[in-house]
């Protein structure tokens, strides 16, 4: 009986160990699509007053992307709307420019003494995560 017990829970680890590099291997493909998808939208995300500064990859499970964007000008809520809908298919456009503008209508807000805001960091994690960073003046 013990026996049967042992060998069952070997097949049930044997499953789980494979089932996490079946996770792996699909947030890799997901990570590298992403990625790849990311030269084609950035042009457009400009285009909304926002240009990338950075990007940090994240070798873990699930996979994630850091973007690290700097607004350089500010683009009327208007003409914002028109981009979006003009590109309303691109659905990694559409999360990252709203969350673009959601968080920079929340910096807005914050009075931070002498903290001068810097950048907007965009995680494209399970789940996804926005940083606003702010710096010493």
């Amino acid at each position: 009986m013990l026996s049967k017990i042992k060998d069952d829970l070997k097949g049930k680890v044997s499953g789980v160990t494979e089932y996490i590099g079946d996770l792996k291997e699909e947030g890799k493909e997901k990570s590298i699509s992403y990625i790849n998808g990311l030269s084609e939208i950035l042009p457009i995300v400009a285009k909304t007053g926002y240009k990338l500064k950075g990007v940090d990859i994240e070798m873990s499970l699930p996979p994630g992307i850091n973007l690290q964007f700097e607004k350089f000008e500010n683009i009327t809520k208007e003409e914002i709307d028109a981009i979006m809908e003009a590109n309303k298919d691109k659905d990694l456009l559409q999360t990252i420019v709203k969350t673009l503008v959601m968080a920079d209508e929340f910096h807005n807000k914050l009075k931070m003494g002498d903290l001068v805001f810097t950048t907007i960091s965009v995680n494209l994690s399970i789940p996804p995560k926005v940083s606003l960073n702010f710096a010493k003046n």
